[in-house]
Parts: structure tokens; sequence; C-alpha cells
């Protein structure tokens, strides 16, 4: 009975524990006790280092919602309020602010905050430049060749190593509620002048920040777990048996798919040519908007979206709305009887500021297609800023508000998102964005890092790119398949991984068109798929937190110049730090350079298996088959199993690999990926490895919490890089043996990455799970392994050039030498006979020595292949 209650009373915690950290109900209007006013102004103090400056000339002040701060009623935070003569003193425990109230708008005459950062204080008054903003992002790259941004800078963000950073929110739109379903609606600031400023006064506090703003700002939703998948993309017309066809292609060559993007000849484009075509009264390209499906391509639209779900695939439709509704449009006389529109031979044009246009959009244009199967839309707003009906409001900004909204709205407790652009601050509610038309260049691949990482400073994580750029810079251009496979595998460690390109027969995204580097780029996907609990956690964080997913160095090292001088290495995640490849090898060696920072600790290098100490900068060299990426030591990186191909489709096996460095621990997040009830139905599940006098001791505890159709037994295989292969393994004191070909129940030892890997049987999530990896000496962990993975990997690749080079000079009869074998084939004897590993290894080290002496001496391979050798089997 006792144990019954407990269990109980641990359920109860778990369940309270996940309300607690449940969205907040958001509340425009501050607590009385935070706010303070003198004259014609008021202050509220939002957090210690938050605080919200109002002036306006008829002494009223807005506690509605705008575009930006949805949500002012926090927790009131200790502060003092001294009032002598004209001057009003606000002081908390990080700032003090003085006004003197001379009746005129803030200016540094009446204004001014001290804020305290430790030892330092630093000072703020109104008109002062920002100089160490960190920046944010960007409404769109389109246009954008590496760091020549065709389209203006980004815009300044929250975070400043200035110690404050300043949101001007004064011509800010309104979000006033009302009685319709929408519940909110845009509206203009009341007339007169008004000042309303939020000074962000952190420091280099920078995760703090982000996680305050969150509180005013909202949250930004976590997205179906299906988005962070493959997209495939491309402008191009497209049929429905050419899209089946495509399907099928990738399908066959095991490459894993999540989402087919059906560009804009998905609708008639009414006669539209590169050149010369005609223009609508709007400016536009007649054909650019449209709505009716194109008959010649789609037949029968109904059934072409059966297929796609039948396929196991998430569908979008690109839509360019800045037409309106035109008459030839098969949805024109529903519209316009929804709406109202009385003159009926004319076009009605595009007004989503209001709600009943956007009602009549909805409910006759897009509803429809929605209901027979369209999962959601990308818009692809390019044209006029703001709005021709709303002063100064911005046309993206209000297309992600009502898009999202209305997928909200018809989600069925689906999670709702859209794909359109960033429109502002506060568009982080309304994920996901897709970043533009970049120039296909390898400065562009090299300024994506900054960028993505940069966008985290407005908690605007989850950019999309167009993977392998979009548009040649001159014409005719050719794809360059090595830039297309650095692009692909930079994609592993972007929020969204999807290909895309203009229309030009000269750019192929095929992965098979390009048959010397095709299982290269699916191994970047399947990487990705690899990965992908990993990054659902670090999507969770963010949800949590506000701290995004791909984010800057600084974050975890504010104080350190070295992390804000290498913008184009970022953290994905709380664990990897990924550097990704932005130079062409070198012809001779097969090598590309990149310079890496580490901070202090262990990094293990998942590419080549070397574990770098911290800090340091070194400078490594990388095969086409290398996507190097940086894990913490001790790290546990949650992972799936290599047969996963969808991220809809339930996967009865964790994968957890134990970064070697030390013991360490994992918080793994899990929920149904699709629903909306991801505030209070989800599970964590804690891992912890130790190091022990003898060996390795894994606990997996019980699963806290729950969700629909979370499973009650899983698999496990657990892999542990760089590690030696134990003596023994048990599994909850159950001894499991080990198997050349292994099974659920056995342990196996990969003798390329060097790693003992153990599967084990079908066991109650409910319950402990302890794993043990037991060694007669030591516990396991060997420096002797660093470095050896990328050696072996390599040797693939070589093995097959060594023995082409013999045929092309007469010799393909010939063995490759002794020394060369003993060093390839290693592995292979490591995983026919893992308990003699030590003198294989010791044979190798002999080897490796003797190996150029023979090389440079042969006749029968050229002196470039010579060269290479030396290159690419030479340690670190």
């Amino acid at each position: 009975m006792k144990r019954f209650i407990h269990a109980i009373f641990v359920a109860l915690l778990a369940i309270c524990g996940q309300q607690a950290r449940a969205a907040t109900p958001q509340n425009p209007k501050a607590d009385d006790k935070a706010v303070v006013t003198a004259g014609n102004a008021r202050f509220t103090v939002l957090t210690p280092r938050m605080i919200r400056m109002e002036w306006s000339a008829d002494g009223k002040f807005e506690d509605r919602k705008t575009l930006t701060f949805v949500n002012r009623n926090l927790d009131v935070p200790k502060f003092k309020v001294s009032k002598k003569g004209d001057r009003t003193t606000v002081t908390t425990d990080c700032l003090t602010l003085r006004y003197d109230n001379d009746g005129k708008m803030f200016s540094d005459r009446n204004l001014e905050v001290r804020i305290r950062n430790g030892k330092k204080t630093t000072l703020w008054k109104p008109g002062m430049e920002d100089d160490g903003n960190l920046l944010g992002t960007c409404r769109t790259l389109d246009g954008a060749d590496g760091y020549d941004m065709h389209s203006g800078p980004l815009e300044q963000g929250l975070l400043s190593r200035s110690g404050w950073a300043l949101v001007d929110d004064s011509k800010n739109h309104i979000l006033a509620p009302d009685d319709s379903h929408w519940k909110e609606w845009v509206a203009m600031r009341p007339d007169g002048a008004r000042q309303d400023y939020y000074l962000f006064a952190y420091g280099n506090d920078y995760k703090q920040a982000l996680a305050d703003y969150q509180k005013v700002a909202g949250k930004a939703p976590l997205p179906p777990k299906y988005t962070f998948g493959y997209w495939w993309s491309r402008y191009w017309q497209y049929s429905d048996n050419e899209f089946k066809d495509l399907v099928d292609k990738i399908k066959s060559m095991d490459i894993p798919i999540d989402v087919l993007i059906v560009d804009m000849d998905w609708h008639d484009t009414f006669g539209l040519k590169s050149r010369n075509s005609a223009r609508d009264e709007y400016g536009q390209r007649i054909g650019w908007t449209g709505y009716t499906w194109q008959k010649e391509l789609f037949p029968n639209p109904s059934n072409f979206l059966r297929w796609v779900k039948k396929e196991n695939l998430k569908t979008a439709l690109n839509l360019h709305p800045a037409s309106g509704i035109q008459p030839y449009e098969a949805s024109y006389k529903d519209f316009v009887k929804d709406y109202e529109w009385s003159d009926t031979t004319k076009s009605v044009p595009f007004h989503i500021d209001e709600a009943k246009w956007a009602d009549s959009y909805f409910n006759t244009v897009l509803g429809p297609m929605e209901k027979e199967g369209v999962d959601f839309w990308w818009l692809d707003w390019q044209q006029w800023k703001e709005s021709k009906f709303t002063p100064g409001l911005s046309n993206t900004f209000w297309l992600n508000h009502v898009f999202f909204n209305h997928a909200k709205e018809k989600a069925d407790n689906e999670r709702p998102f859209i794909y359109h652009r960033w429109g502002g601050l506060g568009s982080h509610r309304y994920p996901l964005g897709f970043s533009g038309d970049t120039f296909i260049t390898w400065e562009t691949l090299r300024f994506l890092p900054y960028f993505t990482a940069t966008a985290s400073n407005v908690n605007y994580g989850y950019w999309g790119h167009d993977i392998g750029g979009h548009m040649f810079k001159k014409k005719p251009g050719v794809t360059d398949p090595e830039l297309y496979l650095r692009w692909l595998q930079y994609g592993v460690f972007t929020p969204i991984f999807k290909t895309h390109s203009t229309k030009d027969r000269n750019i192929v995204r095929y992965f098979w068109a390009f048959p010397e580097y095709m299982f290269e780029m699916r191994d970047a996907l399947k990487l990705r798929y690899s990965l992908a609990p990993y990054i659902y956690n670090a999507a969770r964080e963010n949800y949590d937190t506000g701290v995004a997913m791909t984010r800057p160095l600084y974050y975890e090292y504010p104080s350190l110049e070295e992390a804000y001088s290498h913008p184009e290495q970022f953290f994905f995640g709380s664990d990897i730090i990924a550097a990704p490849v932005g130079n062409p090898v070198d012809s001779i060696s097969g090598l590309a350079k990149r310079k890496i920072w580490f901070p202090e600790g262990k990094w293990y290098d998942y590419a080549s298996g070397e574990m770098i100490e911290g800090p340091s900068e070194r400078e490594f060299e990388y095969t086409l088959a290398e996507n190097p990426f940086y894990v913490k030591g001790g790290a546990i990186v949650p992972m799936n199993p290599d047969k996963v191909n969808s991220l809809q489709a339930p996967c009865d096996t964790l994968v957890l690999t134990f970064i070697p460095g030390g013991g360490g621990s994992l918080r793994h997040y899990e929920d149904d990926g699709i629903s909306n009830d991801y505030d209070k139905s989800y599970a964590i599940t804690n891992v912890i490895k130790n190091v022990v006098a003898n060996g390795i001791k894994v606990t997996v505890e019980a699963r806290k919490g729950t969700y629909h159709n979370a499973p009650a037994v899983r698999n496990y295989e657990m892999r542990f890089p760089a590690t030696l292969p134990p003596d023994k393994v048990l599994v909850d004191g159950k001894e499991y043996s080990y198997s050349r070909f292994p099974e659920n129940g056995n342990w196996t030892y990969d003798g390329y990455s060097l790693q003992p890997v153990v599967y084990t049987e079908g066991l109650p999530v409910n319950k402990d799970v302890t794993v043990e990896l037991i060694y007669n000496e030591g516990n396991g962990e060997s420096a002797d392994l660093y470095g050896k993975k990328g050696i072996f990997n390599r040797c693939k690749d070589l093995t097959i050039l060594f023995k082409e080079e013999q045929g092309m000079h007469g010799e393909g009869m010939k063995m490759l030498p002794e020394e060369y074998l003993k060093v390839s084939q290693c592995p292979n004897f490591i995983l026919e006979d893992p308990a003699n590993i030590s003198a294989y290894l010791k044979e190798f080290n002999n080897n490796m020595e003797k190996l150029f002496e023979v090389t440079d001496n042969m006749d029968i391979i050229s002196d470039c292949f010579k060269a290479r050798l030396r290159e690419q089997l030479k340690k670190h």
C-alpha cells in the first residue's frame, strides 16, 4: 500500500511540474504595483533588468498588446521609488532610473538609467547609439552574396556588448481586442505625441535577456517534429506524375524525406514568361498570383493530395498573394459573394489587414484546398513592405499573424505553423521562416552560419534556407557538386533542411545527378535524421528558455573575445559546436582546411574521432566525406537508428551515444510530435553516465510524464565511441553476449568507430535501466583510440584510388603493400576479433611509421597520389 501511495505521489509531482511549465496566459496590462507614474511619464518595472518607459502628451498610456509586446503582467520585482521635487528615481537590484519631469518628451536632458553589471556601471540616455549591438535578423536575403546583403543590413537585436539594448515600440501597431473569432485585430496607436521604450539592461547575461523577452513577447511555439526532416523543393514546372516519379526515386535510394513543396506552377500562370510578361493593375506580372489549379499538370488535384498523404508526406503550396483575387480565378465568384464585393467585373485588391477580407479569403479561396489536403502554405510575399490601407503596418508581419492564427484555428489540435519571412520583433511567435533567394557561391555558404545564429538574438530560431543556393550570380552557370555537397552538410545543422532553387535547367538538386558525390549527399540527410531526437530536444529548449537551437558562441562564453571573433562556427543545441566547411578541397590532397576555436574543456571531433583540449585554436583538414562537428566531452547525444527515414512514423529504438571524456547526463524530451498539447502532455527521461574504476555505468531513469501513444516498452542502442571492448556487459544485472551479427540482447564492437554498441531487449520505460561495461583493467576510455576513426574511414576511399592507381600503371593484379593493408584493414581485424584490439592497434602504429617510406618508393603510383596518402593519413 505504501508503495502504491508513493507511486501516486510521484505521478502527481510530475503532473504539477508539467503544469508549472505550461504557457502563461497573456495579459498586456501590468500589475499596478509594478507601475510608477510621474506627470506625462509612466515607468513599468517588468524585471530587475527590463523597464518600460512611456511618455504621452495627453497623459494616457497604452495597456493593450502591441505587435511585439503581448504580456506585461509579470511577477513584480523588488524595487524602490523616491520622489524629490520634479525628480523620480526608480531603483532595482540591477539599475537606477532617474527622470526629471520637465513636461517634455524623453531626452538625454531629463532621463537616464545607470546599469550595474558586477563592478561595472553603464550609463544609458535617450538618443545614445548602441555601437555594441550584436544585431538580430532581417526580412530577406534576396540577392545576398555572402556578407554582401543586397536587401539591407541586419536589424538591431536584443543583446549588446554595450550592456543595454533599446526597443522603441512607439510606432508599433496595437492588437486590439474584438468579439470576432480572431479575438483581436490590428489597430493604430492613438493620435498625439508619445514614446514607448523598453530598455533591456542585461549586460552580457544574454540567455536571461532572451528568457525575459519571451515573458513579455510570447514564446516561440514548438513546430511539429516532421518539420525538422528533409523538405524537397524546386521551382520547376512539375506535373503530378513527375512528382510521383521523383518521390519514388528518392525513396528507392534510401533517402529520407518528410515534406514535399509544390512551387507556384501548381496554379495557372496565365501566360507568365521570363521576359516581357504582361503586368496587372497592381504592377505585378500576371500569373505570379494564382489560386486555380493548373489542370494540364494536375488533372485531379484532390487525388494528387491523397497520393501525398499515402506516401506519408506533408505538402505545401506556394503563394504570391499581392494581386488580390482576379476575375479569372476559379474561386472568384465564391469570394466576391462572401466578401459582398459589388463590382464583379474587377479584381478585389489584396487587403489582408481587413478582417472581412481575410475571412472571405480563407473561407472561399484557401479553405477548400486545405480540406482537400494542403497541410500548410509557403507564403512568398515579395512586394510592398507596408499596407496600402493601414499606415505603417508591415505586410510581412500581418501575413504572419493572420496565417498563423488561421492555422491555429483550423488545426484541430495539430500544431500550427507557417513558412514565410521575418516581419520584425514578435515574428518568433509565427514559425517558420525562409530566408530568400541567395546567390550560389562559397561566400554565401560561409555567411549563413553567422546569419542563422545571429537571428537567435531576437529569438527567431527557425530559419530555413535554400540549401544549395537559389540562383547563379553569373549566367549561364553550372552546378558545382562539391559546393552543393558542403551546403547539404551545413544543412544538417540548420533549423529547417530544405533544398531549393530557381527555375534554371542548369541548377540541379537531384542527388543521383552526381554519382561521385551521391552517397556523401545521402549521408548528410542520414545524419540529419540520426540527430533528429537531439534537434527536437533543442527545439523544446527554445520553447522553454527562449534560446534557439542555432546560437552564437558568446551565449556560453560572453566574456571571451574569441566567442565573438569566430562567427562562422556556432552552437547547435547545448552540446554541439558546428563549423561547416566553406572552402573547396585542394586538388592534390583532397582536403579542405578549417580553422576552429575550442572553448575550455574537451571536444570530440565526430568526423575524425579526435579529442581536442580547449581553450585552443586549431586548423584541421577534411575530406568531402567528412562533415565535422564537435561534441562536448562527456555529453550524451540522443539519436535515431539508421533505419529511420521519416519523422512521422513512431520509432521503437532510442540510440544513446555516450561521448568520451568523462561522465555526463541527458534530459531527453519526448511528445507525440504533432499535437498542440505539448505544454502538458510530454515525457522526460533522464540518463546518467558515470565512469567508475572498472568501467562505465549508465542509468536510464524511469520515464516521467506521458503523452498520446507513448510507448510502454522500447529498445535502446547504446554507443560508446573511442572506447575499448569491455570484458563483460550487464543490462539490469543480466550478462549480454558478444555477437559479430548482433540482435537485441547482444553487444558488438564497431571497428571503424572503435565503439562498443549494446542492443537491449525491449524494456519497460516505467522502470530504471542500468547498463554496465566492465573491464578487468581500466575503465575503457583510451586516448590511444582518438583520431583513428578518421584514418580508418579515409582508407575506404583511398583503397579504391590505390587500386586504380596501380591499374593505370599496368599493375592491376598486384596486391597493395602489406604496410598499407595493415593500416587500412585494421578496423576489420578488430571487428572480427575485438578481444585482441591492443595487438592490432600496435601493429597499426608500427605500419603507419613504415607506410610512407614504402609508398614513396613505389613507381606504380603517381606523385599526386603519394602526396594525397601522406596528407590524408597523417594524424591531426
